[in-house]
């Protein structure tokens, strides 16, 4: 009877081991901007071993990050980040709108990453409408997945403020000068500035994106912009095997009884 109790439990140990390496996340994005308030862009996240660093504050935007920044193109940084770890862009669709406009504010995405080279996680978004305002992390091994033994450290939640907002400084600031998704047009003037925290987009406040939606407020060093939430979703296949052997061992020991 003990040999068949560890027979049962050798398995689920042995199948829950090889499952292991495997962890589904879910990673949701929101706008927390009140009605008038900001859009931003369908939002880059990339899982990695902690040494993937897109950008630094006082440097120079990379052509990646000038893209996300100046339109919200996250493609160039994805195939940048080719070999680092599973990426991916998250978006309802359009941009994430602020609460009550025609925009959806919430999409969620699901991903499969490795602990032991997934333990990190990296993310970008354009602030619309703006010349060349972001967020993300510049610091890689900021948001932390997991713990020495590979179980998840969560859930993550990051809130993004006003005073998380990057200007790439790639483009000059002026809402006459070709801001992306703004309906005023104009021609933009790039920059050779370096990548610092952005001293606001008050000016845009009275005006209209592309989609004629109004803007009303931009923010302060503590307005909510963004949240990001990473929860990991059980895996139903390992949760039925670790059932079906608890069922297993219970039955051997009203036999044994």
């Amino acid at each position: 009877m003990r040999t068949r109790i560890f027979q049962i439990t050798a398995i689920i140990v042995a199948a829950a081991a090889a499952t292991s390496h495997a962890t589904e996340l879910m990673v949701t994005v929101e706008n927390l901007q009140p009605p008038g308030g900001l859009f931003f862009t369908p939002t880059w996240v990339g899982f990695h071993d902690g040494t993937f660093d897109p950008f630094d504050a006082g440097g120079t935007a990379s052509d990646a990050i000038e893209a996300i920044a100046e339109g919200g193109d996250t493609a160039p940084l994805s195939a940048s980040f080719a070999g680092h770890g599973v990426d991916g862009t998250i978006a309802p669709g359009t941009p994430f709108g602020p609460s009550g406009s025609a925009f959806g504010g919430t999409a969620s995405a699901m991903f499969t990453v490795d602990p032991a080279s997934n333990g990190y996680i990296s993310f970008a978004s354009m602030i619309i409408p703006s010349n060349d305002a972001f967020f993300g992390n510049d610091d890689p091994m900021a948001y932390k997945l997991f713990d020495m033994n590979g179980n998840f450290a969560g859930p993550l939640t990051i809130t993004i403020n006003g005073s998380d907002i990057w200007d790439a400084g790639s483009e000059v600031n002026n809402k006459m000068g070709g801001a992306a998704f703004s309906a005023l047009g104009g021609d933009s003037v790039d920059d050779s500035g370096m990548i610092a925290m952005h001293s606001g987009l008050d000016e845009f406040i009275g005006t209209e994106t592309a989609n004629g939606e109004m803007i009303s407020s931009a923010f302060g060093a503590d307005t909510a912009i963004a949240r990001i939430t990473v929860t990991q979703v059980p895996e139903p296949g390992t949760l039925a095997l670790a059932s079906i052997g608890g069922l297993a061992l219970v039955g051997l020991g009203r036999r044994r009884r």
